[in-house]
């Protein structure tokens, strides 16, 4: 979380080195590392958008019926929540089709699907 604050002042694109290693926690075996991962990503995204295609890669390439039942849906909305965010950056065809294949694939409740097509607009 700490190297994610700090993304706003590397211009040197150090975090691109680590950035593969730095996203090996998105497959983690404690669901709370992988949502907190996830979530420090919103913090990259504004300063780092060279790598937006390869974070939403990673991003969709979580298999969330791996995740312990009980936090399936907030990993899926943290990730949607990154996703939309990539996408105010940049559309890509694959983000925009997981988006909308997640949203209605019953997982998530009313007020989350509304949340995320709020990010979308």
């Amino acid at each position: 979380m700490l190297i994610s604050e700090n993304a706003r002042w590397d211009k040197e694109n150090k975090f691109d080195r680590i950035m593969d290693e730095y996203l090996t926690n998105l497959h983690y075996d404690k669901p709370i590392t992988v949502r907190q991962c996830i979530q420090s990503l919103q913090n990259i995204i504004p300063y780092k958008e060279h790598l937006h295609s390869i974070i939403a890669d990673k991003l969709m390439a979580v298999d969330i019926l791996s995740v312990k039942e009980t936090m399936r849906k907030s990993i899926l909305t943290d990730i949607l929540q990154v996703l939309a965010m990539i996408r105010k950056y940049r559309t890509k065809d694959e983000i925009k089709s997981y988006i909308f294949t997640a949203l209605g694939g019953g997982l998530l409740d009313k007020k989350s699907v509304k949340k995320i097509e709020t990010m979308m607009q």
